[in-house]
């Protein structure tokens, strides 16, 4: 399948959702931003940094009963963009977008979506959108256009998921990637106490990985971990890593510390190293929390380096 052929199909399941009389909108979106000390190497500066704030639009359609159309266009804002006033291209990029069906098999849907692998993480990463981020150290944290991605109904609590990608992608090299993930028990502790997944890509972005992960939560404590092995198909570097993850609830406030380890050069930081982070959570309302974080990289082949910050979330 190619992008044309996506483009198409997207374009006419779009008119075919706004069609419909029973359809719902929802505008939402996510401002975080926060002062941060950073030290990299070179000297440590202090700055105002967007964490993955956000904004979108989504809807569904009813087609029939219980089947309808979905659309969903969402956009990182980095409010704190420091080049021409914010006046860059990077101040505003694509996050997923996308137009589908769902009904009693499932979903799928065409466009930009988070590989399958990259949603098997659950919510096990306690510094996500931070500096911390499992991303920083390990390879397959994926978000890819040209895709066809699928999700299975949730049975028994299992659930399946697929992302196809289509070679017409920039990151693909002329050639298809697969991506799956095997769930479960729920991620956000609602209906379980747990939550495990297995996942591979095959040809993703270049790659091939494969990813262990597990969570639980007893009380206020929960505790996490994941396995990855990722091998470059260019030249057969593989990675090796591993991360631990706990929280703790207590009133407002919760604890959180993570630890993660890869041998290869993979990753955001293209390193092999260590990184730990621990912080706390305030929460202030239902839409507000307040975070205070420290990061700290022992990398094998560049400077060590130290992240501390204060942020403020808020979600509409």
């Amino acid at each position: 399948m190619n992008k044309p052929v996506i483009m198409l199909s997207s374009f006419a399941l779009c008119l075919f959702s706004f069609d419909s009389a029973a359809e719902a909108i929802d505008i939402y979106g996510r401002a975080h931003l926060g002062i941060a000390n950073s030290d990299t190497g070179e000297g440590s500066d202090t700055s105002v940094e967007s964490y993955s704030s956000r904004i979108g639009i989504k809807g569904s359609g009813d087609i029939s009963d219980g089947f309808k159309a979905i659309y969903k266009f969402e956009f990182a804002v980095n409010a704190a963009d420091q080049d021409s006033d914010g006046k860059t291209e990077e101040n505003i990029t694509a996050r997923n977008q996308y137009v589908g069906l769902q009904g009693r098999y499932g979903q799928i849907v065409a466009g930009r979506h988070d590989t399958a692998l990259k949603v098997s993480q659950g919510k096990i990463d306690l510094m996500n959108d931070f500096n911390g981020d499992v991303k920083a150290l390990f390879n397959g944290e994926n978000r890819l256009g040209d895709v066809l991605h699928y999700n299975s109904p949730v049975v028994g609590n299992m659930q399946f998921v697929v992302t196809y990608i289509a070679e017409d992608n920039s990151k693909q090299k002329d050639e298809t990637g697969v991506s799956a993930a095997f769930m479960y028990g729920d991620s956000k502790f609602k209906k379980t106490p747990f939550f495990v997944s297995v996942a591979h890509d095959s040809k993703v972005a270049g790659y091939d990985t494969t990813r262990f992960t597990a969570q639980g939560k007893l009380g206020d404590f929960t505790l996490g971990g994941m396995y990855q092995q990722s091998e470059k198909i260019s030249d057969s570097d593989s990675e090796d890593g591993f991360l631990f993850s706990a929280s703790y609830k207590l009133n407002k406030y919760k604890l959180l510390a993570q630890y993660q380890d890869a041998e290869g050069e993979f990753g955001k930081l293209k390193d092999s190293g260590i990184g730990t982070s621990i912080g706390i959570e305030r929460s202030l309302s239902k839409q507000a929390r307040m975070y205070m974080w420290y990061t700290q990289f022992s990398l094998d082949n560049n400077a060590d380096q130290d992240h501390l910050a204060v942020t403020l979330r808020y979600d509409f």
